[in-house]
């Protein structure tokens, strides 16, 4: 037996050379530091990025279930007040919604500002807006809830308040989410999504303020808060400087406690008067937006608004 070791021919290379093959797709990191921070899978993949509203659930499930602590506390008869939220509810009641309110939003801003996005090269781009709105939606959500609570102060408020106080938190984030990884071709219906559940949150909220006909300063003030913080977060999508984002949404505020000043003599108790507010809140946001995004209101926008404010009032008219 030989102790050659036999050698067999190199096979050539399969395919075309190096210098005619088609680049890889996605950017090439310059550097090491920078190819680190791509996620899992490559630039391909820097869309994933964890949802804001995965974490929302969490902080959803905790304020419902301090919501109902607050029904609990708020059940029964109470002593007899002008101001139906002031009936059964102690000091307390009030702080610890304060306290839960300051803390919703307090959470829901820390998600957003610690989630992950990756630009083209693999850098960490900042992700603040010009203005930190994401705590606006899970304030006003939790408000709302918690004035749901007080206003009713039944045991249906047991199940009502909590399901108000999760559902609102969790569709906020998750409409804010949904905004923020819209491509061109879903934008719209991202929009739609995030203008539909602020809209819902003025109709709750508004309608509660109204319903507890509270005196002439307080109700207007509260509804100016309630209307300014949805606003603020609306106008997000548009191309506005802070400074004017904050004027205009203070100005659409005070018009929406202007017209709930003007609702209050009406003689009506109830729901119906709420769709008045969220009417009056919907018509000033269509003005805001399209002069936000500097463009005109479609027709079929005016038809659609003009004939929700015709069969409101016919509403507000047949309940009276």
């Amino acid at each position: 037996m030989s102790d050659d070791i036999e050698v067999r021919p190199t096979q050539p290379p399969v395919g075309a050379p190096r210098s005619q093959r088609a680049p890889i797709p996605g950017p090439v990191p310059t550097s090491e530091a920078q190819r680190s921070n791509y996620p899992p899978g490559g630039p391909s993949f820097q869309s994933l990025r964890p949802p804001a509203y995965g974490q929302g659930v969490i902080l959803s499930v905790v304020v419902a279930a301090v919501v109902l602590v607050l029904a609990i506390i708020a059940a029964g008869d109470g002593e007899e007040a002008s101001v139906p939220m002031l009936e059964s509810t102690k000091p307390i009641f009030w702080g610890l919604a304060a306290l839960l309110i300051i803390a919703a939003g307090a959470f829901a801003q820390f998600v957003e500002m610690n989630q992950v996005r990756l630009s083209a090269d693999g850098s960490s781009p900042p992700i603040q807006p010009d203005i930190p709105t994401a705590w606006a939606g899970p304030v006003i959500a939790t408000l709302a809830s918690v004035l749901l609570v007080a206003t009713y102060h039944n045991t249906a408020m047991l199940l009502i308040g909590p399901a108000v106080a999760f559902i609102g938190n969790a569709s906020t984030l998750f409409a804010r989410d949904l905004l923020s990884d819209a491509t061109t071709n879903s934008e719209k219906v991202a929009y739609a999504v995030h203008a539909g559940v602020l809209h819902i949150l003025a109709l709750l909220a508004l309608a509660i303020v109204y319903i507890n006909k509270m005196p002439s300063l307080w109700g207007p003030l509260l509804a100016f808060f309630i209307a300014t913080i949805l606003y603020l977060e609306l106008l997000d999508t548009g191309k506005l400087t802070p400074i004017v984002r904050v004027l205009y949404a203070g100005c659409g505020g005070f018009l929406v406690a202007q017209a709930l000043v003007v609702l209050n003599w009406w003689p009506t108790y109830g729901w119906p008067a709420g769709t008045v507010m969220l009417v009056c809140f919907a018509l000033v946001s269509m003005a805001l937006v399209s002069l936000a995004r500097d463009e005109m209101p479609k027709r079929s926008q005016l038809a659609l608004f003009s004939g929700a404010a015709v069969v409101a009032l016919a509403v507000l008219a047949y309940a009276s």
